[in-house]
């Protein structure tokens, strides 16, 4: 017989219901929703609407308590549909274990769909009352794809545990249309960490017992995090299933009240001619409401804007000798929201810049926890605080469409929705150091749900035979959705120097910043650019690859179609030659460099970098020739090397990202070496890891690209064997790029960390070829 503690004094107990909640997809701050656009309030429940083949167990986890053994849960649920015929691979009811205290919150946060390690157990009911325990930690095979999960999962995929003892009180199969369900998790005495979970459910409208099952486990099962799960639905439905009155006690209930998220999701702000802009992100909320900023004794109220769900504010005549706390509500909830805005640095004194790039969370082989999930990005988070930077640039795919969930939708509405799902992990992964810096943020190709964008903004956009949307040229989706994601990203940003919106209806965010002695012409250089597919169609282009038997980009790409646009090329006229005030150093911010810094092996176009041999520190592929990808800004030929001859006197250094290739280089237009130095940094993560290694020639010196433009390469961080884990990760070349401008002695120095260097690391833990420190640039050239 078994001996067990059933006195359970409960220290913690945790309560929900949605009473008082309007119908919204926000659930609230305690919750995180998988995904976004699948869970709902309506009519004082919780509802779950996704019941997609290939979307299955949908989950909601609690963020602000979690247990280390002892508990009761207890939920009432129901499908949303009780009068369709009950589906033997559907459920409901929680997820219990998942993570585990060495594993961060956030990361727990995403599990869901499909069973992995760590992906905890699943104690659920199904409309029959029928109780169960399954294991959600066996990976299920597929789970390869480096870019989505959507794995159809079956029964035997979360295989059953066989309880100790069963009880059944109702006879016959009766359908439910609610039943509470209730877990209690017991330790057993005198024994090593075993624990008995008996799993109960009950007719919600006579309160009389259904079922009942008891399990042995180890307590590492019953650790963790806790979520509501709705697997699938009823046969034929359109819904999943309800839930209410959640409740959660017991002495092992650990309440963290400090992982709330939201109503305040991050704050994005810069400061540029003595004008402060900030925008705050909100989740989706019911209606209109409105932001309120409180700093020093200034109070300012600004409408959230029900699309992007931000809130945006100016304050003109910022001028701050020290630094300022500032603190984000929203009006009529107590949550504040809080940062500092520092004082701006004296144009004598040195200006750190931290530069990021592509931000990835999956990559495949899955894994619930660090070895197969990189967010929250906290190594990355860590290393750039130590470094204290005066000022952030996010140079684009702060998100990827397809990342760990699928990008197809169903309407532009799910569409924005999922873009904020995946907006907001990177907010959540980046406010704490988003809060307290100035920081730059521009969105790239995936950001607006591209794999590679040829805006082509200067005229209308209208489908072409034989063509793919994207190869059409202009923006796939609606204006509504890309001015959503531009309000996210670029509404902190000083005003547009020319805010007439581009031929399709899409806002433009071109513009000039001013910080701490240095000048900044941020650029859309994906906007406007021609779709090479339109501008060379003899080149037979595929997605930005030239394919025609017998074609020969360096020769025969080249035409005067559009890469900035006029509008962004007359902004560089005047801004190359305009130094005010005491600036003394011009950058140059955009998504992509002025050359395809790119190899494959001869006769390969696009496509293969992710099947691509990595090889050790010394050895390199035989044959790897340049490449010639349009989607880099190496191409078209003409507008790049007149975008450079208008940039040559401003001596500005380029900064950008978007090829997963960190690397310096200066441009060449008529010899090599007399044009600009340009910064690409590496990835934060990806699964896209391009390489520079042109067989037979030195990595470094000069060379021509596919395109035939002339650059001179001074470091490259090709993907090496590092022998680090994940090496799915590490072998990729990821990191993350610095800047430090100092006046007094007239450099820059550039810095590419590695993302396993530790935080202050020594010189000699970056990538190979850094730091490299550029002399008398600038005002001073």
């Amino acid at each position: 017989m078994l001996l067990l503690n059933i006195c359970i004094l409960a220290t913690a107990q945790v309560q929900f219901n949605w009473n008082s909640t309007p119908d919204r997809h926000w659930i609230g701050q305690d919750w995180h929703a998988n995904r976004l656009q699948d869970w709902q309030v309506k009519d004082n429940h919780i509802i779950c609407t996704e019941v997609g083949k290939r979307l299955p167990m949908r989950t909601l986890h609690l963020l602000t308590s979690d247990t280390n053994g002892a508990f009761v849960a207890k939920v009432t649920t129901g499908a949303i549909d009780s009068t369709a015929q009950p589906n033997p691979n559907s459920w409901s009811g929680f997820l219990i274990g998942a993570g585990n205290k060495n594993i961060d919150y956030r990361l727990t946060s995403l599990v869901h769909h499909v069973p992995a390690e760590d992906g905890g157990f699943i104690a659920g009911v199904d409309q029959f009352g029928e109780v169960f325990l399954r294991n959600n930690s066996i990976p299920v095979g597929g789970n390869t794809n480096p870019w989505s999960i959507h794995t159809h999962i079956t029964p035997e995929d979360v295989p059953l545990i066989l309880p100790i003892k069963r009880l059944t009180f109702q006879e016959g199969k009766y359908q439910y249309p609610s039943i509470t369900l209730k877990v209690n998790s017991i330790p057993i005495l005198d024994s090593s960490g075993e624990y008995i979970v008996t799993i109960s459910s009950f007719d919600n409208e006579s309160s009389e017992p259904i079922t009942e099952a008891s399990y042995k486990v180890q307590k590492k099962n019953v650790d963790g995090g806790i979520a509501l799960v709705s697997h699938y639905g009823p046969l034929g439905a359109d819904t999943g299933y309800w839930f209410d009155d959640f409740e959660f006690a017991g002495t092992g209930v650990m309440e963290h009240p400090d992982r709330t998220f939201g109503p305040v999701l991050s704050s994005l702000f810069t400061i540029s001619n003595q004008t402060l802009k900030l925008t705050a992100q909100f989740p989706p909320l019911d209606q209109t409401h409105q932001a309120i900023l409180q700093i020093e004794d200034i109070k300012l109220k600004a409408p959230i804007d029900t699309t992007s769900w931000t809130a945006t504010f100016t304050i003109p005549d910022w001028d701050r000798a020290e630094d300022i706390a500032y603190t984000l509500v929203l009006e009529g909830h107590t949550t504040e929201y809080s940062g500092i805005i520092p004082s701006e640095p004296s144009p004598t004194e040195v200006v750190n810049i931290a530069a990021l790039t592509c931000h990835k969370t999956y990559t495949g082989n899955l894994k619930w926890n660090e070895s197969g999930l990189w967010f929250p990005q906290q190594d990355i988070v860590d290393a750039v605080k130590a470094e204290d930077p005066d000022l952030l640039y996010f140079s684009g795919d702060q998100i990827y469409e397809g990342d760990l969930t699928p990008a197809h939708q169903n309407s532009e509405d799910a569409y924005i929705l999922d873009y904020l799902y995946k907006w907001m992990h990177w907010c959540w992964a980046f406010q704490e150091v988003t809060r307290d810096t100035p920081c730059i943020t521009i969105p790239d190709d995936h950001d607006v749900y591209h794999g590679n964008l040829w805006g082509a903004g200067e005229r209308d956009a209208q489908p072409v035979e034989g063509l793919n949307n994207q190869d059409c040229g202009g923006y796939k989706m609606e204006p509504r959705f890309v001015n959503a994601v531009h309000r996210t990203q670029t509404s902190h940003l000083p005003d547009p120097v020319d805010p007439t919106l581009d031929a399709q209806g899409n806002t433009v965010y071109f513009t000039r910043l001013r910080y701490g002695g240095l000048d900044i012409a941020i650029l859309g250089d994906r906007q406007f650019k021609e779709s090479p597919a339109i501008a060379v169609s003899e080149g037979g282009v595929y997605n930005g690859w030239f394919k025609a038997d017998g074609f020969n980009p360096k020769s025969e790409a080249d035409c005067d179609a559009p890469l900035l646009g006029k509008r962004q090329e007359q902004f560089l006229t005047e801004w190359s030659s305009d130094w005010q005030g005491q600036d003394w150093q011009k950058f140059l911010f955009s998504q992509s460099p002025f050359v395809c810094l790119q190899t494959l092996p001869n006769g390969t176009f696009g496509g293969k970098q992710f099947g691509l041999t990595i090889y050790p520190e010394g050895e390199g592929p035989p044959n790897d020739r340049p490449a010639a990808d349009a989607d880099s800004n190496g191409w078209p030929q003409t507008a790049r090397n007149r975008t450079l001859n208008i940039l040559k006197n401003s001596n500005a250094i380029h900064v950008c990202g978007d090829q997963h290739l960190g690397s310096v280089v200066q441009y060449g237009v008529d010899e090599h070496g007399d044009s600009l130095y340009a910064f690409c940094t590496p990835a934060i993560a990806n699964s896209w890891p391009r390489r520079w290694m042109p067989s037979d020639l030195p990595i470094s010196g000069k060379h021509e690209d596919g395109f035939g433009n002339k650059v001179t390469v001074l470091a490259v961080s090709n993907p090496r064997l590092t022998g680090k884990e994940p090496s799915a990760l590490h072998n990729r070349a990821p990191g993350w790029g610095f800047l430090e401008c100092n006046p007094s002695s007239k450099t820059v120095k550039i810095n590419a960390w590695p993302r396993w260097a530790k935080p202050n690391a020594p010189d000699s833990d970056q990538y190979n070829g850094w730091p490299i420190t550029l002399h008398k640039t600038g005002k001073f050239n």
